[in-house]
């Protein structure tokens, strides 16, 4: 089961899968989460399992959520497939790590 938890008052962790399975529920927690934390938010995705171009999007809605709410993500420990897919879809310099 995938999750997106609070860490401490500007973090975020994601732990499982982000496959179009997960994709949904992980926005969602992941956009209430944010209306929480102190900017600069760090989402921490050492604790992501399998990813794909789903869990790429998360990450995007979650940069559109922080910034409608005037705060700024910054993803950390992003796995390398998560990476790979970024680059190639050219947004590897849109999500700031």
């Amino acid at each position: 089961m995938s999750k997106v938890s609070q860490v401490d008052a500007s973090r975020m962790a994601v732990q499982g899968d982000m496959l179009v399975a997960d994709a949904l529920e992980l926005r969602a927690a992941g956009e209430a989460l944010l209306g929480t934390l102190a900017s600069p938010v760090t989402v921490d995705l050492a604790g992501a399992g399998a990813v794909g171009s789903a869990g790429v999007s998360v990450l995007l809605c979650w940069m559109r959520h922080a910034e409608k709410l005037g705060k700024r993500l910054i993803f950390i420990n992003m796995p390398d497939k998560m990476y790979d897919v970024s680059r190639v879809s050219g947004l590897d310099g849109v999500i700031p790590t």
